[in-house]
């Protein structure tokens, strides 16, 4: 039978029996988990009495245990009683339910008393994973507290079915086995944390080399590489559903006087100003980047152009407002940008190439001005470049 032939559950009965919210998900998952193991135990107690190995008084108090506890216990997940708790998934609780109820199988089925130290370290080795050391340890010796009064009880009580000798040594072999183990449950949990920390340092370092690739880090906006790789796919999009998209090169008049009269830190606290004044003026879906020094790149997805220099005047009447520069009243700056709106078929490059033309056109005529790229005429010609490059 393959896979798709198994039944499937429909979603809205797990969602309803499981949740919808994910931590709660997991939660009821391993509470559910922990109520099948108990289901089969309840199987197994009844089998002992079928074989005559107990008596049905303790079978039936042992069973009911058994499907009460842990259906009290999903019920306090599920309904959210358990997120009041500082430990919402009630592993500690149910973790201590459990060494209980193995310490009760121990006086009921005396004769299958042997298993249980094995069923308690399972206990121990499964709170390695999720309890603090602190707990393990903790919870080595709750285990040996009440498996020392179940033994001391039967003895009292039937000293034929439970020796006291033999209870003796079984209790001190008990003790040479949960202690250590409980230790080393715990150093497992403390390695488990550090491994868990390593892990969230390493996952913060590499969403900061994420950002570093693909952010500037001086005005925050996305850089040229990020742009380089992102373009394609959007250029693509735009000609596959015939969308327009303008973009702009926009260069910050006579930045360079900035640097000499004032020094690079105020160079650098223009670029972050003027990033973050046109930022406020752009429109929800406008993309700023910083394209290189005192260069930015305006990209604006289903524009006419038109538009797109209406947008770019609106953040050049921002920029020029003097509460931009309240700070730094010495330092206002203004500029020239070059537009040109995509065509089909054509490539970031090559964009960006007829509005570096009009950048040019812009400075020639005078900075402080947007020029749009005529779109109808040749690309720029060598020659352009070799001028451009020189200014």
């Amino acid at each position: 039978m393959t896979r798709s032939a198994w039944p499937q559950i429909p979603s809205r009965y797990l969602d309803r029996l499981l949740g919808t919210e994910t931590h709660l998900r997991v939660r009821m998952a391993r509470t559910l988990m922990a109520a099948a193991v108990y289901a089969l135990c309840v199987a197994l107690q009844w089998i002992s009495y079928g074989l005559g190995f107990s008596d049905l008084q303790g079978t039936w108090i042992l069973s009911v245990l058994c499907l009460a506890g842990p259906l009290g216990f999903a019920v306090a997940v599920r309904s959210g009683l358990s997120s009041r708790c500082r430990e919402p998934s009630l592993t500690m609780p149910q973790m201590i339910f459990a060494i209980a109820t193995v310490a009760s199988a121990y006086h009921v089925h005396a004769h299958f008393r042997g298993t249980m130290p094995m069923i308690v370290a399972l206990i121990l080795v499964y709170g390695a994973f999720i309890l603090t050391p602190e707990r393990c340890r903790q919870l080595g010796w709750f285990a040996l507290a009440v498996f020392a009064t179940t033994i001391f009880f039967g003895a009292w009580t039937k000293p034929a079915t439970f020796p006291p000798d033999v209870e003796l040594f079984a209790f001190s072999y008990m003790v040479m086995t949960v202690l250590p183990l409980s230790y080393l449950a715990g150093q497992l949990s403390r390695l488990r944390s550090k491994l868990q920390h390593q892990k969230q340092t390493l996952r913060a370092m590499m969403e900061e080399l994420r950002l570093l690739a693909t952010q500037d880090h001086l005005t925050g906006l996305p850089n040229r590489r990020h742009v380089q790789e992102w373009m394609p796919h959007e250029i693509e999009r735009l000609h596959r559903s015939g969308e327009m998209l303008c973009l702009a090169i926009i260069d910050l008049d006579r930045f360079k006087r900035i640097n000499d009269t004032f020094g690079h830190a105020a160079g650098d606290e223009v670029l972050r100003v003027f990033a973050r004044e046109t930022k406020a003026a752009l429109r929800a879906g406008d993309v700023l980047a910083r394209w290189g020094g005192e260069e930015f790149l305006l990209i604006m997805r289903n524009t006419p152009l038109q538009d797109a220099e209406a947008t770019i005047e609106r953040a050049r009447a921002r920029v020029a407002l003097p509460a931009s520069w309240a700070a730094f009243p010495h330092t206002r700056v203004t500029f020239s940008a070059g537009l040109t709106a995509l065509k089909p078929g054509q490539t970031l490059e090559q964009a960006v190439q007829w509005a570096d033309f009009a950048l040019y056109e812009a400075k020639n005529q005078g900075r402080d001005r947007t020029i749009r790229a005529e779109v109808d005429e040749a690309p720029p010609s060598q020659d352009y470049w070799n001028v451009f490059t020189t200014i």
